[in-house]
């Protein structure tokens, strides 16, 4: 009799042991679906020194990704206003529904421009497999993380990605120019250069330096992507023909942005354009070239083309955008009829030399 009241107790302590940690283990769940949702880790790159427009940022997205405490969150390109102050992420969680906002907090001088950044962070606390999202005032739907840990979403189009990503166009943005021609020094290292740097997370931030400018000229633009054998093609645009003698030099600066593989074969062209029908193309550097990882990279450009010769097809006037209905004057205020010859002019109010 003893001996069964001893194995009845026994039994009911490690009943009621085993519910207890059974209750612990309930109840931590339980309390940990309770916690409220909150956002640690904040993080994000710095802006570049220049300012940039609204037309140049790269393409918004947002990744998330599934751990054990929540969601690891990526926003990449978010634009903010150059003069942003201590970036914050709020995140507020009501049953299935998930917003995601950005507080930039107020830096210390006014800026009217924006450039884009990258913002980390994690969502503590946010732990359904599912959830309806809401992300800088944008309706994305429903997000899951049941089958994929990994969620992308696409801030324009609104597209949803699992591990694989999204696969965006290698393209060239934030181009600009600084011509250094009143700063070159007697002995100035003239000679052309195209400088890469991988700073960025898929984005190469590059420098052509020297780059001769044509003497006249109204376009200048630099394009990037890839051709169907996944060579990597530089252009740099321009309506005028370069000046040999290196009266006018700029450095152009651009980046090319989605760049996903570690070595490719790089053509970088200078291509002269005189309407749709005239132009014509010089390869001023055809080769492979490793990207570098976290460092620059230079590469030497000899351009020795004789470009006058070459374009004998574009005449000079077509290139430099002389035609029958452009105006110009003599120094004297009186219009020139026809196409002028050799020598200093007025184009819409400011001077112009013809050669």
């Amino acid at each position: 009799m003893r001996k069964n009241c001893v194995m009845n107790t026994l039994l009911f302590r490690g009943v009621m042991l085993l519910v207890f940690l059974l209750g612990v283990e309930v109840g931590g769940v339980a309390q940990e679906d309770n916690q409220d949702v909150t956002v640690g880790d904040v993080s994000n790159t710095n802006c570049a020194n220049q300012a940039r427009g609204e037309s140049v940022m790269g393409h918004p997205t947002l990744k998330l990704t599934r751990i054990d405490s929540g969601i690891l969150g990526e926003l990449n390109n978010y634009q903010a206003n150059c003069a942003f102050g201590d970036i914050k992420v709020i995140c507020k969680e009501n049953e299935q529904n998930l917003a995601i906002y950005v507080d930039e907090g107020t830096g210390e001088t006014i800026a009217t421009c924006i450039c884009p950044i990258n913002i980390y962070f994690t969502i503590f606390n946010a732990l359904k497999e599912e959830y309806n999202l809401t992300v800088l005032g944008h309706d994305i739907g429903l997000v899951s993380f049941k089958e994929h840990s990994v969620v992308e979403i696409d801030l324009i189009t609104l597209d949803q990605a699992n591990e694989e990503g999204f696969s965006y166009p290698v393209m060239a943005q934030n181009y600009w120019a600084y011509e250094i021609t009143n700063s070159v020094k007697p002995g100035y290292d003239l000679s052309q250069s195209l400088a890469i740097d991988n700073y960025f997370d898929k984005q190469l931030n590059c420098v052509f330096h020297n780059y001769v400018l044509p003497s006249v000229y109204n376009y200048l633009d630099v394009q990037a992507g890839l051709d169907q054998e996944g060579t990597m093609v530089i252009n740099v645009l321009t309506d005028g023909i370069p000046d040999k003698d290196g009266k006018r030099v700029a450095h152009l600066f651009f980046d090319i942005v989605n760049v996903l593989k570690d070595k490719y074969h790089l053509l970088l062209n200078h291509t002269v354009m005189a309407g749709s029908e005239n132009e014509c193309t010089v390869c001023l550097y055809d080769g492979d070239f490793t990207v570098p990882n976290q460092d620059e990279l230079s590469i030497p450009i000899n351009d020795s083309f004789n470009y006058s010769a070459l374009i004998a097809a574009i005449t000079p006037l077509q290139l430099t955008g002389i035609g029958p209905n452009v105006m110009y004057y003599d120094l004297q205020g009186r219009r020139i009829a026809g196409l002028p010859k050799k020598g200093v002019y007025i184009q819409n109010g400011k001077k112009v030399v013809i050669k």
